[in-house]
């Protein structure tokens, strides 16, 4: 099986699916927690915007993998995907508990799992995903590409660009200090004191919910 990956689309337009993808991820986790729990949680990968990075890196990678897969058999398609969402989420999960010493997500108790990370039931739901992807997210993004063209498009890709890279930074700061308060470790410069003062443990914890420290 060959992994071809085809930039059918322009840079800009997959920074859209990216967008695209983070939003409805933090929409779809929010209604499902308020639906599985009663409350409304925060779900969000960052501190500032309300963006499920997560979601939007499944996106484009399924997009990336998948875009030529329009007249490939049902079961190439589901295998892929499968495969791809798996590797994804394992790394994901891996580079969370490595450098934020904490996991947002914990399969160990469901069957055919492999370090909590992945399990055969989430790696299934990749695979079906998949096939809608091809079937019909993949169309709609096509026809909305070639319709709609917004105006100021490199403008506003680039300040999402500098915003997010911006909210990455601060997000990875802000963790990092946390774990640095966890040993009672002082301050040693103005960036950590405005971090212990505006992202303290408490508001921290709010913003990542869902995650658990280790």
């Amino acid at each position: 099986m060959k992994f071809k990956i085809d930039f059918k689309y322009n840079f800009y337009q997959y920074v859209w699916i990216f967008i695209s993808g983070c939003y409805i991820g933090y929409g779809v986790e929010t209604i499902w927690c308020l639906i599985k729990n009663g409350f409304i949680e925060s779900r969000k990968s960052l501190v500032l915007g309300h963006l499920s990075v997560a979601y939007g890196m499944g996106a484009v990678l399924l997009t990336l993998i998948l875009v030529n897969f329009e007249k490939a058999p049902l079961w190439k398609t589901f295998l892929t995907a499968f495969l791809s969402g798996t590797v994804v989420e394992y790394i994901c999960s891996w580079g969370q508990e490595t450098f934020f010493h904490s996991v947002a997500w914990d399969y160990s108790h469901l069957p055919l799992n492999i370090n909590g990370r992945v399990c055969l039931l989430y790696s299934l739901f990749w695979g079906v995903l998949g096939v809608a992807w091809v079937k019909l997210v993949i169309p709609l993004f096509t026809k909305i590409f070639e319709k709609i063209h917004i105006p100021f498009e490199k403008a506003l890709i680039g300040i999402f660009i500098v915003f997010f890279v911006f909210d990455a930074f601060l997000s990875a700061s802000a963790a990092v200090r946390m774990n640095e308060r966890k040993t009672d470790e002082l301050p040693t410069n103005r960036y950590e004191q405005f971090l212990d003062e505006h992202y303290d443990d408490e508001t921290m914890r709010k913003i990542y919910a869902n995650s658990k420290n280790i």
